[in-house]
């Protein structure tokens, strides 16, 4: 193995590392002064109070995650019922461009966006749209989301294109999506596709070597 080959390597294991690191989901829990800081920051960001935040409010709904937060990833499932009309498009298309920059740069993105197309059992999805899963690093990455500058404006456009909308918080048992295992795949062929390179510039430096 040559000294190139072994950079190119070293540098696709170190690219790995990094993105590993980067993507977390196994970090440390939120202590207690990290949970005031960011739920008062929630409350100046908002306005709202928790002593006074309705039942289901965020606010409310994450001061009591807080008390439990293990620092793991976790995902948000999103039950949506869509309002009609051009302004609602709009809205969304506005929403999700504020949003996605804000999520994927903490480790977070959808995993999962599906429109209704009839019903199996039960009559509560005939009021549901859409479901769309979202992937999040940690709560306090949900935390310091929620406390982005840009955040209060993405939510108003997130409401003016949502009738109503119900957000619960899982941890799957089995799942299928293997966001690391497919980046080590991409790097495998990378990889490959590398040192095949490499042995096609040296055969062609063997067969042409420099006059003189």
């Amino acid at each position: 193995m040559t000294k190139t080959k072994w950079a190119w390597l070293g540098m696709l294991a170190l690219l790995y590392v990094g993105f590993w690191n980067w993507y977390g989901g196994h970090g440390d829990r939120l202590t207690d002064a990290e949970s005031e800081r960011l739920l008062a920051r929630l409350e100046q960001t908002y306005g709202v109070n928790r002593a006074t935040a309705p039942p289901g409010s965020l606010l409310r709904n994450l001061a009591e995650m807080v008390r439990h937060d293990d620092g793991r990833e976790f995902y948000a499932v999103n039950l949506e019922t869509r309002k009609q009309g051009q302004a609602a498009l709009v809205a969304e298309a506005q929403y999700t461009e504020a949003l996605l920059p804000i999520l994927l740069s903490r480790g977070g993105h959808p995993v999962f966006v599906s429109e209704r197309v009839g019903l199996m059992l039960g009559e509560y999805g005939r009021g549901i749209d859409r479901v769309a899963v979202v992937r999040y690093r940690s709560l306090r990455d949900l935390l310091e989301m929620a406390v982005d500058p840009a955040m209060p404006a993405a939510g108003k456009h997130k409401f003016a294109a949502l009738a109503h909308t119900e957000v619960f918080i899982t941890r799957p048992t089995l799942s299928f999506v293997q966001v690391r295992l497919l980046v080590g795949l991409v790097l495998f062929v990378l990889a490959w596709a590398g040192l095949a390179a490499i042995d096609r510039r040296q055969a062609r430096r063997a067969d042409n070597p420099p006059a003189g």
